[in-house]
């Protein structure tokens, strides 16, 4: 029934499709050619990676050598400060004056503790008065006129959009 439509075929091209070229020894050669192009191309890549080796520099390598710079610095001068033995011969000397010592009571009024003696007491005592703000005006001046409020100025209109 052919009504002058040309009716295109998209399959695949008849030498793809022949089954003489599906055998077992193209399958075996296919197979064997992959895993050496597999292989020949992981060997290709760890040659190239174990020679063009380079120690790694980024940002914290940079700043490891500063830290160790002054790790070691701090080190020396802690090792020359004072020895075990000089920390030792002190002890008894700082803990008898430490002993022998009273401690002085601090009276700081923000270090109250809610509920004690000393906060009722001060929760009793009348609040001090504010000082004044500003200097009392004399009997013959009137005081200063109060300014007129300033009106609110409305925001700018928005441009309008295209």
């Amino acid at each position: 029934m052919d009504n002058g439509s040309k009716i295109t075929d998209y399959s695949l091209p008849p030498h793809l499709m022949d089954p003489t070229r599906d055998n077992p020894i193209l399958r075996f050669n296919t197979f064997w050619w992959a895993l050496w192009s597999f292989l020949i191309f992981g060997v290709l890549l760890a040659a190239v990676l174990l020679f063009n080796r380079r120690p790694p520099t980024n940002l914290e390598d940079a700043a490891a050598v500063a830290r160790y710079a002054t790790r070691d610095r701090i080190i020396k001068a802690q090792a020359a400060a004072l020895s075990s033995a000089e920390i030792a011969a002190a002890m008894p000397k700082v803990a008898a004056e430490l002993a022998s010592s009273k401690p002085a009571a601090v009276e700081k009024p923000e270090q109250v503790v809610p509920g004690s003696p000393t906060a009722q007491k001060l929760a009793a005592e009348p609040a001090t008065p504010p000082a004044p703000t500003g200097a009392p005006a004399s009997a013959g001046e009137s005081p200063p006129a109060a300014k007129p409020p300033v009106e609110a100025v409305p925001p700018p209109a928005s441009p309008a959009k295209p």
